[in-house]
């Protein structure tokens, strides 16, 4: 009898882990692919108001990136965003500085919005104006030195102590202009490699715990002969 209970054990312990490791590789598996996944354009969503997309004062849910946002707001101060990427509608990219408004919408609420490329020159007015873009995160790295009239960085964190509005976390790109407003695409080629090593590496160990029980009895046989 305790020989049967000895190899019951044995075996759960077999299965057990066994399980477990395919249990992670599969995890693995799955996070690999939904990285995949972000590194392609989704479908378009409709165009929603930045309202519903995104809350002022709020840290930008995953659900509102790329988010395609219209609003109703009155261009305040203005900027110059040197050195960005841009994305042209005929799908060349270049380095350019970039004109960037603060627009406010009602209950004292903010948000920078990329208006076009810098040409030296302010316009707004204090007219009330419905504005169709796309909403992006915030930068976290510098893209130029920052100085007075200028953004190192698309982020409102910048121009917070500039103005008493509640501001909306990241940045809309207008579009209807010369600059496109394309889908921010994952950049984690990387991470999707070092999941798919965390997968052969898990279902190897499987494997390996697979062939225990053989390879003691192998190892077993030859100690006998």
């Amino acid at each position: 009898m305790r020989k049967y209970l000895k190899l019951f054990s044995f075996t759960l312990i077999i299965v057990i882990g066994v399980g477990t490791c395919f249990e992670l590789g599969l995890w693995q598996w799955h996070r690999a692919q939904g990285m995949h996944k972000l590194q392609k354009p989704q479908p378009e969503r409709p165009v929603v108001e930045l309202a519903k997309a995104a809350s002022a004062g709020s840290n930008l849910r995953n659900t509102a990136f790329n988010r395609l946002v219209t609003f109703e707001a009155t261009f305040e101060k203005s900027y110059v965003a040197p050195n960005q990427l841009v994305t042209f509608t005929d799908g060349r990219k270049a380095r350019k500085d970039l004109y960037v408004s603060l627009a406010r919408l009602t209950d004292n609420r903010a948000v920078l919005v990329v208006r076009g490329l810098s040409t030296g020159t302010a316009w707004w007015g204090d007219i009330k104006t419905r504005i169709y873009g796309r909403l992006y995160p915030r930068q976290n790295v510098d893209q130029s030195e920052g100085g007075v009239g200028k953004l190192s960085r698309l982020d409102p964190a910048l121009v917070t102590g500039d103005t008493g509005f509640n501001l909306f976390d990241g940045y809309v790109i207008q579009t209807g202009g010369e600059i496109a407003a394309p889908q921010l695409l994952s950049q984690g080629g990387a991470f999707y490699w070092q999941h798919i090593a965390y997968v052969i590496t898990w279902w190897f160990m499987g494997l390996l715990i697979l062939s225990f029980p053989f390879y003691n009895r192998i190892r077993t046989t030859k100690v006998q002969g």
